[in-house]
């Protein structure tokens, strides 16, 4: 039987805490540990929001964002958004637009 207290990212990713992340020129160095954060995040994650989560945790929303960001490169958590039918065309839309705009650049040196 496993301990319910274990901290799940910590146990699977002890690497991520090996050093403290200094964020603030007058914050002593070493201060901020991420362990709260991110076993928040893999348990709230599907249920709330970026904005909620720090709200509740009187985080900054941008500290959320950051952990959300290196969570999601280790899988630990999913996209909440699925690149799929209509949000699909229109990435694609968007990429043919830009290069539309560089064939029209070069036309123009060449004319």
């Amino acid at each position: 039987m496993t301990n319910p207290n274990t901290p799940v990212v910590m146990t699977k990713h002890p690497e991520l805490y090996a050093e403290h992340t200094f964020h603030m020129n007058k914050a002593k160095a070493y201060t901020y540990n991420y362990v709260l954060i991110d076993e928040v995040l893999v348990e709230c994650w599907d249920d709330m929001t970026i904005a909620e989560i720090a709200e509740a945790m009187n985080e900054l929303p941008n500290r959320i964002i950051y952990r959300t960001q290196v969570l999601k490169k280790l899988g630990m958590i999913k996209s909440k958004f699925k690149v799929t039918g209509k949000t699909a065309l229109l990435k694609e839309q968007r990429q043919l637009r830009v290069r539309m705009r560089q064939l029209e650049k070069q036309i123009e040196q060449c004319g």
